[in-house]
């Protein structure tokens, strides 16, 4: 004899897999992020990061806005043009523009 109560199991579990599968997913968030970095030789650095086509602007006090390209890496963000890279993982990057030494730079807190 078959028992109700895993009939109403079985069919309950079916409902919830089916309107799973009907629930849309959220979209990605594609646009622009903007971050700041504090670097080890004092600077502060403002990125902006987009997508479609990747890439990142970035502004430090006293030089040209640079807009660099995103390239493939193995893991992590790298970002590099005319002499200029951006590169990183997770909360550090490392900075280096035309004629200066590269420096660590750490995201700072959101307020």
């Amino acid at each position: 004899m078959e028992n109700p109560q895993m009939r109403s199991l079985a069919a309950l579990s079916v409902f919830v897999f089916l309107a799973a599968c009907q629930t849309p997913c959220p979209s990605p968030q594609t646009g622009p992020v903007n971050t700041s970095f504090r670097c080890e030789d004092g600077s502060l650095l403002n990125v902006t990061f987009t997508r479609n086509p990747g890439s990142a602007r970035i502004s430090q006090e006293g030089y040209v806005v640079v807009d660099l390209p995103e390239r493939v890496t193995g893991s992590g963000y790298r970002y590099n043009g005319n002499g200029a890279e951006l590169r990183g993982h997770s909360n550090e990057a490392r900075w280096t523009r035309p004629g200066a030494a590269e420096t660590v730079c750490l995201e700072t807190p959101r307020n």
